[in-house]
């Protein structure tokens, strides 16, 4: 146990990484509803391909993830948990598939050359002390009933090296499978440098009117989406439109406030018991002797008096509050939602900023004192006497005095404190450099130690008013959350009956905002922040589309209107419509302009077709346009698959139809080397391979999500 007991103090950063990144804590109340637990396995959260996701493991998951992140809601956790775990268990099934397995052996290499493990058990000398790491490991088996969390926190780390060494041979053996052929690596050179010149004959879509077209249905959308499924595959989602109606301050409720405040400016007679005539005075801000404490009774935040030149006032009301003397009390007046009333305590004519340089001589106990420092207060004081008899006599050298001398951090910059604002340091050292002059040396005290200061420069003197305020925030009063609730329930019991929710909110002058496609297990609505209760009433199975609710908020009410319910599996035709329709009436179009073509050689067909007639040279695959048209892979294409001489029929291009006709196909020469070429194809099928590999995995996979049995 000595032995355990010393590694644990001088490895401390290695359990603390290594407790990070796995999953040893308790989840406390993360299962909100546990009525709706009857359904499955209660101890499952899903399965993929036959692999069960315990439901404790992945609670542990989400702890930890919320843990580490803290910006991430309980929702969004979730999500992210169960993203990972999906991943990791098609992989896992892969592995058992194909057989691959972890060593003993092949382990403890992977914990020894493990970067946190090597920073954690190398000596003195630099040197990786192996038998430091073995004692400590056995330290751990030996006493893994008494000290459970450490040894499970060792497996875990063992665990997740055993994982990440299972993934890379796998991803290995793919990438392996996915290498390029040289072949290939050749057809990668003629696809960049081969070049064709080729005429061709085009009419674009523009050309015919959309009147010409029949009316796109939704038969017809439907009928492309399924002959086109891989595109417009969706998961399950839900749209809404909402009306925001904001609780805010009325009129009434700043007036109010303003009322409130201008009581307090001048003296009042209150009563009192213990006075012989029950009445005294009791002094308002304006007369105060003690304007601080006054101000803090009826401020809702703490207040201190500042002083403030003109640059640094409220731009609404520099120029009056400049002007003000002694005494003066501006207000009640408004700025973004608080209510201010303000008292010039003083004021002064002061320059805004000034630049300085200082020697320190700190001394023990001082504040941020450097630990190395022993010498005493008195010490320190008949050091800094000492030293600004030397630098007044030479103040040329005041720099290389601090540079050898300054216990401060700008000690290297030869005690530069640069250009600072009127407040911006401590009292004492403030009042010295802004009541000195230009040149000035002198010897301060503060709680730092004694500084050898020396003014270098100041700006030119102006007006400052030190300014105390009380300050209240403007609240929504009784009267007006009841005007409020009834008008947002107002609006939406008009909803429920509507047809038009935009032109019911546009006829109260409201606007409506989408939001569309929010996935089962999302709480962050766009311009809602994080609002769970409106998912969980969107994903009701009674929900339907045009159903109408209120939701109240402490800065308003939402009134949501569902306008979209979205199933897994395919587009509907109206949510499908924006990127389908365009696709038909072009295909439509297409129909047309062919038949235009008619005749039977290129330039028959195409005086027929009226089509405007080009010619394109040096075009490469890889770059496929046409002069005046833009990219055409397929039109580029034909021209390479023909024969000098020979002409296409209709091809169905991306602004229009063409036929084309090959002049001259540019064979680029043959090289010695295409294992650039090898390369290059290599790098572009590793770059995302990974990702892919695991999208399709799980696209095949079985799998089972349980996770609306235990997340509400």
């Amino acid at each position: 146990m000595a032995i355990l007991g010393q590694i644990q103090k001088r490895s401390g950063v290695l359990i603390g990484i290594i407790a990070l990144a796995l999953f040893a804590f308790v989840i406390q109340g993360l299962i909100k509803n546990s009525s709706s637990l009857g359904k499955g396995n209660v101890n499952i959260i899903g399965e993929v391909d036959g692999r069960k996701i315990p439901r404790a493991e992945f609670q542990k998951r989400v702890a930890l993830m919320q843990k580490q992140t803290r910006s991430f809601s309980q929702m969004q956790a979730v999500k992210t948990v169960w993203d990972q775990m999906v991943n990791e268990a098609v992989l896992n099934n892969q592995y058992d598939k194909l057989g691959i397995k972890v060593g003993s052996d092949r382990v403890r290499d992977l914990v020894i050359n493990n970067a946190t493990i090597k920073q954690a058990f190398t000596n003195q000398q630099g040197i990786f002390d192996e038998n430091r790491l073995s004692d400590y490991i056995d330290q751990i088996y030996q006493n893994k009933d008494r000290n459970p969390e450490i040894y499970a926190q060792w497996k875990n780390f063992e665990n997740s090296l055993i994982e990440a060494e299972k993934k890379k041979i796998y991803m290995d053996m793919v990438k392996a499978a996915a290498n390029p052929t040289l072949k290939e690596g050749e057809w990668l050179y003629h696809y960049e440098n081969d070049a064709v010149d080729f005429k061709y004959a085009a009419v674009p879509y523009a050309n015919i009117p959309d009147s010409l077209i029949t009316a796109v249905t939704n038969d017809d959308i439907s009928a492309y989406i399924n002959k086109h499924p891989d595109k417009y595959k969706v998961d399950e989602n839900r749209s809404f439109q909402y009306v925001f109606i904001p609780l805010e301050p009325s009129v009434k409720d700043k007036q109010k406030i303003k009322d409130e405040l201008q009581v307090l400016i001048n003296d009042k007679e209150v009563y009192d018991e213990k006075a012989v005539d029950h009445k005294k005075i009791e002094k308002g801000f304006k007369n105060t002797e003690d304007a601080e404490t006054f101000a803090n009774k009826y401020s809702d935040i703490k207040q201190q008096a500042r002083w403030f030149f003109k640059n640094k006032l409220p731009k609404e009301y520099a120029d009056t509050l400049i002007k003000l003397n002694k005494g003066d009390i501006y207000g009640p007046y408004e700025m973004k939602k608080q209510i201010f009333l303000s008292k010039i305590i003083d004021t002064k004519i002061i320059p805004d900023s000034a630049k300085a340089s200082h020697i320190l001589i700190a001394y023990k106990g001082a504040m941020r004192a450097n630990p190395d420092i022993s010498r005493d207060k008195e010490t320190a004081k008949k050091k800094a006497d000492s030293i600004l008899k030397v630098v007044k006599r030479n103040p040329a050298k005041f720099a290389d005095y601090a540079k050898e001398l300054s216990d401060g951090p700008t000690k290297t910059k030869g005690g530069d404190l640069g250009w600072f604002t009127y407040g911006q340091m401590v009292p004492k050292f403030n009042d010295f450099v802004f009541n000195g002059k230009k040149g000035q040396i002198g010897l301060v005290e503060t709680p730092f130690g004694f500084h050898i200061l020396k003014i270098y420069d100041l700006t030119k003197p102006e007006k400052a008013v030190k300014m105390l305020s009380i300050v209240r925030n403007v609240e929504p009063g009784t009267e007006t959350e009841n005007e409020t609730f009834a008008k947002a329930a107002k609006f939406a019991s008009e909803a429920i009956n509507t047809k038009d929710f935009e032109a019911l909110a546009k006829s109260n002058n409201y606007k409506v905002k989408p939001v569309k496609k929010i996935g089962r297990f999302e709480d962050r609505l766009p311009g809602l922040g994080q609002n769970r209760n409106i998912v969980n009433w969107l994903y009701k199975e009674e929900r339907k589309i045009g159903d109408v609710s209120k939701f109240d908020t402490e800065k308003g009410h939402i009134i949501v209107y569902v306008t979209g319910i979205q199933k897994e599996g395919l587009m509907s035709p109206e949510e499908a419509s924006l990127s389908v329709k365009p696709i038909l009436i072009k295909q439509k179009k297409a129909e047309i302009i062919k038949a235009k073509f008619t005749g039977n050689n290129f330039d028959e067909m195409a005086k027929n077709a009226k089509a405007k007639i080009g010619t394109a040279t040096g075009v490469r695959l890889k770059n496929p346009y046409i002069p005046g048209f833009g990219r055409e892979p397929i039109v580029v294409a034909k021209a390479f698959s023909l024969q000098p001489g020979q002409f296409s029929q209709t091809l169905e291009g991306e602004k229009g139809v063409y036929i084309v006709k090959t002049i001259k196909i540019n064979k680029a020469a043959d090289i010695k080397n295409y294992m650039p070429y090898v390369e290059q194809l290599r790098k572009e099928r590793l770059k995302a391979l990974e990702r892919e590999v695991i999208k399709a995995l799980k696209d095949k996979a079985d799998i089972e999500d349980n996770r609306i049995n235990f997340y509400k």
